[in-house]
């Protein structure tokens, strides 16, 4: 009999007694003058989500899951290395979308070998707001004669869910346009030897999206009614909320129903959406005041131990800023896992005692460097810039070019991180720094070239014969000069200063795109002519595991209940998605958007 039944009887029983005026052997009775339905009996005891629980007891969270959207496109612009694509669902899409943006003569266009089809994809993470750009990729269809994608642009295209049914393409809601210039991958992975490589590439940046994308927490089925919802939702409103314009607060919570609350990401979460939604997990509901305090001295336990660090870091974060003098008694711990761990709560707490740990990890900590930059990039006090800049002039490349994007986040219009537009195919950044010259190119999100060092030199005996009639040679004067010479055009020279920031803009003028300054500097350093090093997305990853065993020396009262607290976390997560998948498909609803 559970805890509630066992109440209710007891309550009928008194009743009993009252009105017989007699003894009664324990258990539930009736009156002997009343039926037991006559009797009203109000059940005052507590419902489960009354008592002391949090957030992650009564829900899951949905929506986390990455989603694909496609369109098909065409790309102009090839040398000569497109195609004439079969009859297909894609090619009569295609044509039909040509038709509408009133494109004459849309199959004979489409039969160029200056022209191919393409299916464009994007790849929505959670959490994603509209006017958020996002990376689009580029591929021939597998049946394409098409030999290569380079040098073409891709015409604006319409992204949303597709299939082929009933030999026909169907789309559903636009999510997202796009349209830019096409990287292949031969380039970005430096394999110009691969012809299907050179089939499939990435417009940077080049797709827009329309809407939001959702998250959310479903409520578990023992729990689901519209006061638990309620509840939860109060309950984070209470904790994260944002001011409008007008000055007025803002919850990120919204208790759909009695089975669904919906999230918005909170701003200081906007790049860490999968730890807004595990801090959330942690909101406590319906705690006293003694039992908060409680809940902090448990937590700060835990946090002092490197095996729990993490969770209890994320549990005081979730209690806002009672918990802050509890973290900051893990800066001064021994071990690294914990000041860590401490830093970044408080980081995302905006307090700016988490410097000094956040500095310590991104210069030396390889793996929590990615997340050290994140929580730096929500600090608000002005002593991070500084922090940031004196990173610029690390070895590392991570770390170096770490400090650079998360002050190019921050103050994008700063002078130590000001770029020059390139005539609209890239941004040039010429940095300031002490370490070895570093020439750095992004292949992800936007095109950038980033130049760590002063005027780097190039030798003025370098000679390089490039594809599309593109030379660059030393001059006896100590000058560098780059050519373009087309058949049927009238050839162009510049002339530059010896200097990798110069010949970057020669080579802009003389009608270069981003890929082909990516080949010119890569060469160049093959030759010998560079001085410096050349990397490609020398981005700190998220993925990387810090290993326990650094920290054999550290005493540790290690909880195994701890040890499986991600795995449930992301259990949870499963399990909610397989459950949304299911429901979707019972209620005819397919779409990852609309997730509910």
């Amino acid at each position: 009999m559970t805890t509630r039944a066992l109440q209710s009887c007891s309550r009928r029983t008194v009743l009993s007694l009252l009105a017989g005026g007699m003894l009664v052997m324990p258990g539930c009775v009736s009156s002997w003058f009343h039926d037991e339905e006559d009797i009203p009996v109000v059940d005052n005891s507590p419902a489960e989500w009354e008592l002391s629980r949090v957030v992650g007891d009564l829900s899951v969270p949905v929506g986390l899951n990455t989603a694909k959207i496609q369109g098909v496109s065409m790309v102009a612009g090839l040398d000569n290395t497109g195609s004439d694509p079969p009859p297909s669902p894609l090619q009569e899409a295609l044509i039909n979308e040509m038709r509408i943006r009133k494109i004459a003569n849309p199959n004979t266009e489409l039969a160029s070998p200056r022209t191919s089809l393409v299916v464009a994809e994007a790849f929505i993470p959670p959490g994603a707001r509209a006017g958020q750009r996002v990376d689009i990729r580029v591929v021939a269809p597998r049946d394409s004669e098409t030999t290569s994608l380079a040098g073409g642009w891709m015409l604006e295209v319409s992204l949303s869910e597709s299939a082929v049914l009933e030999g026909r393409l169907r789309t559903g809601e636009t999510f997202a346009r796009g349209y830019g210039a096409v990287l292949t991958d031969d380039i970005r992975e430096g394999r110009e030897d691969s012809e299907l490589l050179r089939k499939r590439g990435l417009i940077l940046g080049g797709g827009l999206l329309k809407k939001d994308r959702p998250i959310g927490l479903a409520m578990r089925a023992d729990d689901v009614s519209i006061q638990a919802s309620a509840r939860v939702g109060q309950a984070i409103n209470a904790r994260f909320f944002s001011y409008q314009n007008g000055g007025g607060k803002t919850g990120v919570a919204n208790p759909v129903d009695d089975k669904r609350v919906e999230l918005r990401v909170h701003p200081k979460y906007y790049d860490n959406v999968r730890r807004f939604v595990r801090v959330v997990r942690y909101i406590p509901i319906g705690d006293t005041t003694e039992e908060r305090l409680q809940r902090i001295q448990n937590a700060e336990a835990e946090l002092m131990i490197p095996e729990s660090a993490e969770s209890a870091a994320m549990k005081l974060e979730a209690l806002g800023k009672d918990s802050l003098d509890s973290l900051k008694k893990g800066l001064v711990s021994k071990s690294p896992l914990v000041r860590f761990s401490a830093s970044e709560a408080l980081a995302y707490l905006d307090d700016p005692a988490a410097l000094p740990g956040l500095t310590e990890a991104a210069r030396s900590e390889s793996e929590f460097r990615h997340r050290a930059y994140l929580a730096m990039g929500t600090l608000d006090d002005l002593a991070v810039i500084d922090e940031l800049e004196g990173l610029l002039h690390c070895e590392s490349a991570e770390a170096r070019y770490g400090a650079f994007e998360t002050l190019l986040k921050k103050t994008g219009k700063s002078p130590i991180v000001r770029g020059i537009d390139m005539k609209g195919k890239f941004v040039f950044h010429p940095v300031r720094s002490n370490a070895t010259p570093l020439i750095h190119f992004r292949l992800t999100e936007r095109a950038e070239v980033v130049v760590f060092g002063d005027n780097i030199p190039v030798r003025t005996d370098c000679v390089l014969l490039m594809p599309k009639g593109l030379t660059i040679t030393g001059t006896p004067d100590g000058k560098i000069k780059v050519t373009r010479v087309v058949a049927g055009q009238e050839s162009r020279a510049f002339m530059c200063e010896p200097s990798v920031g110069e010949v970057i803009k020669g080579v802009v003028d003389a009608d270069g795109d981003y890929p082909e300054v990516m080949k010119v500097i890569y060469s160049l350093k093959q030759q010998g002519t560079i001085d410096a090093r050349v990397e490609s997305d020398s981005l700190a990853h998220s993925d990387r595991v810090y290993y326990l065993d650094r920290e054999e020396g550290i005493d540790s009262d290690y909880s195994a209940d701890e040890e499986l607290e991600d795995e449930a976390v992301e259990e949870d997560t499963e399990a909610a998605e397989s459950e949304e998948f299911v429901a979707s498909e019972k209620s005819g609803e397919k779409t990852w958007w609309r997730f509910w």
